[in-house]
């Protein structure tokens, strides 16, 4: 690859020939133009500049790789959300970002999230446009949300929740409308009178009026005590119910982790006892009952001071090992919370493979969140599994990308990276915690550890110059040796064997150190508080948005089930 700086004027000629490219839907010179460059190492300016380059890479990629031109698993629809996470991750660097680079931040999330919608994550983008609309009042992004929210009552099954999703995109056609000036008139369709948006506008003043939905506002959650009601606002706030309107609003209307499984066919089967017959009913609940706690722990963990003391582990005396290691009752729920999210994906992979009767029982073995996507059989190459090659569900496909955000899927793009690229991986940090070493370290105290960085980098190149050095005098030694055992020279022999000797044992030592470093710097993970805490609420929703997927997609699934002449009745799913 060769080199190049991109400037801004140059950067502005790229960004008109991809345009030009885009609006004509010329794909062959688009795809020309993208691997032109694709193939220059380009260096930058500014961190402005860097974010446009990569924006415009997303959208070539965004309209080369589309969703209605390849299978949903195909490994290019991927390239699209790398490059915008890109993007999002340099301009997000810019401390004092101007109006026009926040214009750009909320372009980069608005197709972001436009990218995350076409994989069927109707949850995991809305987050992405509200940032879009709070820095610039996107027009784009209103558009996006608003198609979303149709989205989604049409897919949910809950008459309320259907009714407010409405409501909500009904508020924002009438505020895309304000700002139908700032579009470009190709996007203005979207508001011509024959639009969707418009028929489902007039529709919707026909059969609601905005009053109607003042009681969610108003209503307020019965708490028992004031730590209840805390936590309830923090899982509200930080949109963490199982509950699909907690995306679209934060009154305490939402304080409940409500949705779960819909209605589906179930055969009469007079050999099942009553909880097998509830065996899937029972099984969500036990995935939003581990979630709920992790999320409890995580709460409760928050507000503990780093240095704080606590009964349970003050039994014996802690070892200083000047890590500047947290070892309270905070590192350990939040340890605990961990382990409980994480374990989470794969137990949502054995429900999939149950309930959809993907593998025989015999290959529960080799059931995870990693293998459930997959044909079991193919050893060597990613394929698709046989009964989700053709799939149409848009929440299994959901699943899917989620797995590639918290794993690296066998032949594919790594997209796990380009999540958080400054931290740790997902499945690094759950490898620690479980078979290893991790240790959470104060902000401060993991800036002291790497203090002597530099030093102990030198300490090693110095050893693997040592190394170097000796074993170049080793071969020299070996051909003085040998012609010394030639001559018949004993003495000289003698003398230079004795050398050997203490070249060996320099070069065993120097070898020993090196093996060491690498041996106990890789024994234990450690990774700041703040990192920590940042992935820990990554996976949360993550975990809670995949729980609400699985939920969707079963939804879907049984609305185009036939029920094949069996003898199907409804059941009553008793409560506690």
């Amino acid at each position: 690859m060769s080199e190049n700086m991109l400037n801004s004027n140059t950067l502005e000629e790229l960004s008109l020939k991809a345009d030009a490219f885009l609006i004509a839907h010329d794909n062959e010179k688009l795809k020309t133009f993208l691997q032109s460059l694709l193939d220059v190492d380009y260096k930058f300016e500014n961190l402005v500049d860097e974010a446009r380059f990569y924006y415009i890479l997303g959208n070539c990629s965004l309209e080369l790789f589309s969703y209605q031109k390849l299978d949903w698993f195909s490994d290019e629809l991927s390239k699209s959300v790398i490059f915008f996470r890109k993007a999002l991750y340099v301009i997000r660097k810019i401390s004092f970002p101007t109006d026009e680079e926040l214009f750009l931040q909320s372009c980069i999330e608005t197709n972001l999230g436009n990218n995350l919608r076409s994989q069927g994550r109707t949850f995991c983008c809305i987050s992405l446009w509200d940032n879009a609309l709070k820095h610039s009042q996107n027009p784009v992004s209103i558009i996006s949300k608003a198609n979303n929210g149709l989205f989604l009552a049409s897919n949910v099954y809950d008459p309320s929740h259907k009714h407010y999703h409405y409501f909500t995109s009904y508020q924002l056609i009438n505020l895309g409308l304000e700002r139908l000036e700032h579009l470009y008139p190709e996007q203005r369709i979207a508001y011509s009178n024959d639009s969707n948006f418009m028929i489902f506008k007039a529709w919707f003043e026909d059969n609601f009026k905005p009053e109607d939905f003042d009681y969610f506002e108003s209503f307020e959650e019965e708490v028992e005590t004031s730590k209840q009601g805390e936590y309830l606002k923090w899982c509200g706030d930080n949109k963490l119910f199982i509950n699909d309107l907690n995306d679209v609003c934060v009154s305490e209307i939402v304080y409940q982790d409500i949705m779960t499984l819909p209605s589906f066919y179930q055969q009469i089967n007079f050999a099942l006892s009553m909880h097998e017959e509830l065996m899937y009913h029972g099984n969500f609940d036990e995935l939003k009952n581990d979630y709920c706690y992790a999320r409890y722990l995580i709460f409760s963990a928050k507000d503990i001071p780093s240095d704080n003391e606590h009964f349970f582990n003050k039994t014996y005396p802690h070892v200083d090992d000047l890590s500047y290691s947290i070892t309270n009752l905070k590192a350990s729920h939040y340890k605990n919370a961990f382990r409980t999210l994480y374990s989470l994906f794969d137990k949502i992979a054995y429900f999939i493979n149950r309930f959809f009767d993907l593998n025989d029982i015999e290959y529960d073995r080799k059931i995870s969140f990693d293998s459930i996507f997959q044909d079991l059989n193919s050893s060597k190459n990613w394929k698709p599994h046989s009964k989700l090659k053709d799939s149409q569900n848009c929440f299994i496909h959901a699943l899917f990308y989620i797995l590639k955000d918290i794993r690296d899927v066998k032949c594919s793009t790594s997209i796990s990276r380009w999540l958080d690229p400054d931290a740790k991986a997902f499945s690094d940090i759950r490898n620690a915690i479980e078979h290893r070493s991790l240790k959470i370290v104060e902000d401060f105290g993991y800036t002291l550890t790497q203090s002597d960085k530099n030093f102990r980098q030198s300490q090693l190149e110095e050893l693997n110059s040592e190394i170097e050095d000796v074993e170049a005098q080793l071969q020299e030694l070996y051909g003085e040796i040998s012609l010394a055992k030639k001559t018949q020279n004993k003495t000289l022999k003698a003398e230079l064997e004795n050398k050997k000797q203490l070249l060996d044992e320099n070069l065993r030592q120097a070898q020993s150190k090196i093996y060491e470093q690498k041996k106990l710097s890789s024994h234990s993970m450690l990774i700041k508080e703040s990192e920590f805490e940042s992935r820990l609420m990554t996976l949360m929703k993550l975990a809670r948005n995949s729980i609400m997927y699985l939920s969707l997609a079963i939804h879907v699934e049984e609305q185009n089930k036939s029920d094949n002449g069996a003898l199907i009745m409804p059941q009553e799913v008793p409560l506690k």
